[in-house]
């Protein structure tokens, strides 16, 4: 079956009306999962008509994956008497706990702006009996950011990576949530666990080295790590990743005030950034390189000759 197949059935019931037949009816709908088309006001309207004109020709586990299919199209477009009715229905048919209703029945609070409703619904039954539900979850972290409870996301993120640790878009989330708590060592740990599931992914050495840059401390640690993790950026990127080249500059400088903490080699590191910053700038943003060599000289990096040449360094 093909998209325009379904696009055919889709103008013969639309045509007939409340006069579509049952073989119509199902072959559409059974195609519009199938496909897994979006089509949710006629998946609503002539779902409807199905369960109400041929619910007893249909096998009992067909009826209930079209309930639940109609009930969701009801509340994705807003029709929320029929919606109401469906859920009820399934309700009646599912325990209370069953994953299936719980959903329903938080997207149909959420839809209509209940939001204390949806997370009360999910609270009671979800997190209570069912833990372990990844989808659930997610979809209670998503409701408590729409509430501003970023603190309430973070909690329930904890939990979710507990059970699903290889979940690298929940490790990602839950860094950023922390940074915008300025919970910046829990925010580390979050892009330390990144680094582990690739390590050649230039974002997160970048992330990784500015969150321990902004932590930074009197000891020069934290500059010295970050220091590092710029320069695997800049290799990785072979000299083009400006950020990085920028964090290496602003360690080199950091740790220039700090005694003992710059050897000769670190010293050559922030040099070859700040040359290349330069170079770059001067091939891509040749308006912004005097702006640039003043910055680096405020730093101490360069004597504050600006360079013409465009040029690849990278740092060993």
């Amino acid at each position: 079956m093909t998209l325009q197949h379904l696009e055919d059935i889709r103008e013969i019931i639309q045509a007939r009306g409340q006069r579509a037949s049952f073989e119509d009816l199902q072959t559409y709908l059974r195609l519009v999962r199938e496909l897994k088309v979006r089509d949710s006001e006629v998946v609503a309207e002539y779902g409807v008509l199905l369960l109400r004109k041929f619910k007893k020709q249909l096998s009992t586990e067909e009826e209930l994956l079209t309930t639940e299919q109609v009930a969701t199209a009801a509340i994705d477009c807003k029709a929320f008497d029929a919606a109401f009715l469906l859920v009820t229905a399934l309700r009646k048919r599912f325990p209370s706990s069953s994953q299936r209703t719980t959903r329903l029945v938080e997207m149909y609070f959420e839809a209509k702006g209940q939001l204390e409703k949806a997370r009360d619904n999910y609270i009671t039954n979800t997190l209570d009996v069912s833990p372990d539900s990844q989808y659930l979850l997610k979809r209670q972290v998503a409701l408590e950011k729409t509430q501003d409870n970023i603190q309430g996301a973070i909690d329930l993120l904890c939990k979710y990576v507990d059970l699903f640790m290889m979940d690298r878009e929940a490790w990602e989330e839950l860094g950023e949530l922390y940074l915008q708590a300025q919970m910046f060592s829990q925010a580390a740990h979050c892009y330390e666990e990144l680094l582990l599931h690739q390590a050649h992914h230039i974002p997160y050495h970048v992330q990784y080295a500015d969150i321990l840059y902004t932590i930074g401390g009197s000891n020069g640690n934290n500059f010295r790590t970050a220091r590092s993790y710029y320069a695997a950026a800049v290799q990785l990127s072979k000299g083009t990743n400006v950020r990085a080249l920028y964090g290496l500059c602003a360690c080199s400088a950091q740790l220039s005030g700090i005694k003992g903490s710059v050897g000769k080699d670190q010293e050559e590191l922030g040099r070859k950034a700040a040359e290349l910053l330069q170079k770059l700038y001067a091939a891509r943003s040749p308006d912004k390189l005097k702006m640039v060599t003043e910055l680096l000289k405020a730093q101490g990096l360069t004597s504050g000759a600006s360079t013409s040449k465009a040029g690849t360094v990278l740092l060993e």
